[in-house]
């Protein structure tokens, strides 16, 4: 049987510990040969020597010279403008791509050139490219599987299905922290309470972005990116259990649903493993013991961000990409206490408006058309924290 040969950008974050265990429980059918990280090195050569991979990317260039010792044994791509060169070092079938945030931009552009299968967990990249990363891996025959659990659970749902009869696309929120306050009870909240999600253990940045729900605004986005949806066939819900992860209702009103524990491992199997043929008996749902599946309308009054993030798709062009880096720099100022929780999607939706009504925006841009909108956006920033 031909082993897979298996390539994980940002192996030492979750996506890369869910991916690590499925390869780990499934010797025989994968090789892992290329293995990335930004900081952790030495969790990153950890994992490297139990699976044998001599191939090791570290975005950050002081600390491979501060650790040469540690890595005289690895072939090392120095800094994430190398790390597409680990692509070219063996036959590879599978790219997990779990490196988080914007930065990868270019990467991502340059490995849609690849021809191989994409397993992409990382929304913001998606947001920014947009048809610019879908028309490139359509030229080149890549493959694009989404792993956030929203998209794959659309993904799976859409599979041999005649697009043309469905008449509507939901996903689910877990609601976060923080959707049963008042508008003026948020007003008060501090980074310590917003970094502390009520289900999962997750990074500072998407466990605020879930708690604002600009998350579920993004993930609209990139679903409406991935999947050619009109921004007004699909929506949100709460699902404060988590098991329902995306509906489509056809037509006829009769509706489909996608079920599963949330775990990453659910939807990181269906690329690892055609046609769900894989055992994950520890993952099982157990409707009975469950017993109740409950949904809550989104308050769009008071969580905004899915108008907002509906907005940028109807500016096209710039629009998305300028939602999405103007939230990575609030959710920063607000975890270093600059501005409130509250100002978080208001300042977004004031940065994408004033960059429209400066008429920056470009229908169809290319990279170099993103990098310098987002120091469009470092500068409307700048001036508007300063104020």
């Amino acid at each position: 049987m031909h082993k897979k040969n298996i390539i994980i950008y940002g192996a030492t974050g979750s996506i890369g510990d869910s991916t690590l265990d499925l390869i780990r429980n499934n010797k025989d059918n994968f090789n892992v040969v290329g293995l990335t990280c930004n900081l952790n090195i030495s969790k990153l050569t950890k994992i490297s020597n139990e699976f044998d991979c001599k191939n090791i990317g570290i975005a950050n260039k002081e600390l491979i010279s501060q650790n040469k010792t540690v890595l005289k044994d690895f072939i090392v791509f120095e800094g994430i403008e190398e790390f597409q060169n680990m692509i070219s070092n063996h036959h590879v079938d599978i790219i997990i791509f779990a490196i988080s945030g914007s930065a990868p931009l270019k990467l991502l552009m340059e490995i849609s050139n690849s021809g191989k299968t994409i397993g992409l967990a990382n929304k913001e990249c998606i947001i920014c490219l947009g048809n610019l990363f879908l028309k490139n891996a359509s030229i080149s025959s890549t493959k694009i599987v989404p792993l956030d659990s929203e998209h794959n659970a659309l993904y799976q749902l859409l599979k041999n299905k005649n697009i043309d009869s469905i008449n509507k696309y939901t996903i689910t929120a877990s609601g976060g922290n923080f959707y049963k306050y008042k508008y003026s009870d948020l007003i008060n909240i501090t980074p310590e309470q917003a970094v502390t999600h009520p289900k999962w253990k997750m990074g500072k940045k998407i466990t605020i972005d879930s708690s604002t729900l600009m998350n579920k605004g993004l993930e609209i986005i990139e679903a409406c990116i991935l999947f050619n949806i009109e921004p007004n066939k699909i929506n949100a819900l709460i699902h404060p259990e988590s098991i329902i992860h995306g509906l489509v209702e056809f037509k006829d009103s009769s509706m489909h649903a996608f079920l599963s524990q949330p775990n990453m491992k659910i939807s990181i199997s269906s690329i690892l493993f055609d046609n769900n043929n894989v055992n994950l008996d520890n993952h099982r749902l157990d409707l009975g013991a469950i017993k109740s599946l409950n949904f809550i309308d989104i308050d769009n009054e008071k969580f905004k961000a899915i108008d907002i993030a509906k907005t940028s798709l109807d500016h096209g062009g710039l629009g998305p990409a300028i939602l999405n880096y103007a939230n990575e720099l609030m959710v920063n100022l607000f975890l270093n206490k600059k501005i409130l929780f509250t100002d978080i999607v208001k300042n977004n939706k004031y940065i994408m408006n004033q960059f429209i009504r400066d008429n920056n925006n470009i229908k169809n841009p290319n990279i170099n058309d993103i990098i310098q909108a987002f120091i469009i956006i470092d500068n409307y920033a700048s001036r508007l924290i300063s104020n």
